[in-house]
């Protein structure tokens, strides 16, 4: 049941955007879409969501085109989680989670019992089921991505697409983030696509790698296999070096002079 990105274009107002992007993503596989700024990442995630058409190219899930699917029904199996930004209503945790069952509902259809307990077994699975009944405006960034986690798990603990999950977050939350993220692909098979700006914590928690530069793919695979100075460096198009180490390693770029 992969999830193929076939030769997939696509252009806003005649500004070519991605040109023939093409990668697999197998189930309980943490894929990371990495590049600058403007290299097509959240427009990828939108496509890949149905959110978005492509002007030429296929989105399949288990073989199935989801062109001919309506956004309901890709809904239902594909979850979208942007960064979160603005505050909203002064909804519960909990109510912010249960949003993830409106596509399974009818128009007007408010949710049940059944759908919170859902919603708060989601939560659970986080370990952050002490926050169901705090005010999402007033927990900490951290704790608002997970809650937007847990309502895209509610949502579809198939496929869920990151938007930057890691931003505004601080070292530490990071980590624990990307952390419950890796546990959901390997205790439950979890596919996770996610646009990510660092490097670092793409080699420290992705399996694999799709590189986006000019909207086209420089380069993919297995994270530590593709992740190499030289196509990290042409990616940021920066002078990078990788420092290794036993158990892992990381890049950082070369200061200016620096010829080691």
């Amino acid at each position: 049941m992969s999830l193929t990105v076939e030769h997939i274009s696509f252009a806003y107002e005649g500004h070519k955007v991605l040109e023939d992007v093409s990668f697999q993503v197998s189930p309980g596989t943490f894929c990371a879409l990495l590049g600058r700024n403007g290299s097509g990442k959240s427009t990828l995630l939108h496509l890949m969501a149905g959110l978005l058409r492509p002007a030429m190219g296929h989105i399949k899930l288990a073989g199935r085109d989801l062109r001919g699917s309506s956004r309901s029904s890709i809904a239902q199996r594909m979850a979208l989680v942007l960064q979160e930004h603005a505050r909203i209503f002064p909804f519960t945790v909990l109510d912010v989670v249960v949003m993830g069952r409106t596509p399974f509902m009818r128009l007007n259809q408010r949710p049940g019992p059944a759908d919170y307990e859902l919603a708060l077994r989601a939560l659970e699975e986080l370990d952050a089921g002490h926050l169901a009944k705090r005010n999402f405006n007033r927990i900490s960034g951290g704790e608002r991505q997970i809650a937007l986690l847990a309502r895209g798990l509610l949502q579809s603990r198939e496929n869920l697409l990151l938007d930057e999950p890691t931003n505004h977050l601080d070292f530490n939350n990071q980590h624990i983030l990307l952390g419950r993220i890796k546990a959901l692909c390997e205790k439950r098979g979890t596919r996770v696509v996610a646009a990510m700006h660092d490097p670092n914590l793409a080699l420290a928690w992705a399996d694999q790698v799709v590189m986006l530069s000019g909207g086209k793919v420089l380069a993919h695979g297995p994270a530590a296999e593709t992740m190499t100075a030289e196509m990290v460096g042409r990616l940021y198009e920066a002078d990078v070096r990788k420092i290794e180490f036993n158990g892992g390693g990381f890049f950082m770029p070369r200061p200016p002079g620096d010829r080691s």
